[in-house]
């Protein structure tokens, strides 16, 4: 997807915390966090800051929470991806947007790769990067 984002920053991207915890990076052109996934349970464990922009409550939540704030024409696609990364070990990337209100929206990209054991048992990480907005 290649888009420039002519939207006014949502107000969770403003109300970021100053606090960073491990794996986050916050850079003059945006913030980058890791994220950890687990087959088993099916359970993402995200950053503070991807929590909150994807509003959610909780850092730990399973797919379909993630995608609801995607655009509906993105979340079946972004479902696949993951759904091939599980099957197969792999490497994986997309974008989107997080649509807060009709005018305000924050992109979003995601990059990952997943590990399969022979039993389909394994795990996925990566980074989520959400470019700053002016």
């Amino acid at each position: 997807m290649f888009k420039i984002a002519d939207l006014r920053m949502s107000p969770t991207s403003k109300r970021l915390a100053d606090n960073d915890p491990v794996g986050t990076c916050i850079l003059p052109y945006g913030v980058v966090e890791e994220w950890t996934g687990d087959f088993n349970s099916g359970v993402l464990k995200l950053g503070k800051r991807t929590s909150m922009l994807h509003g959610l409550s909780s850092p730990e939540c399973g797919l379909l929470a993630i995608t609801r704030c995607y655009p509906h024409k993105d979340r079946t696609s972004i479902l696949e991806i993951f759904e091939k990364a599980a099957a197969k070990a792999s490497s994986f990337c997309y974008s989107s947007m997080i649509v807060t209100t009709p005018l305000t929206a924050q992109p979003v990209f995601c990059m990952g790769h997943s590990t399969v054991a022979e039993n389909k048992s394994g795990c996925i990480s990566g980074v989520f990067i959400f470019p700053a907005l002016s």
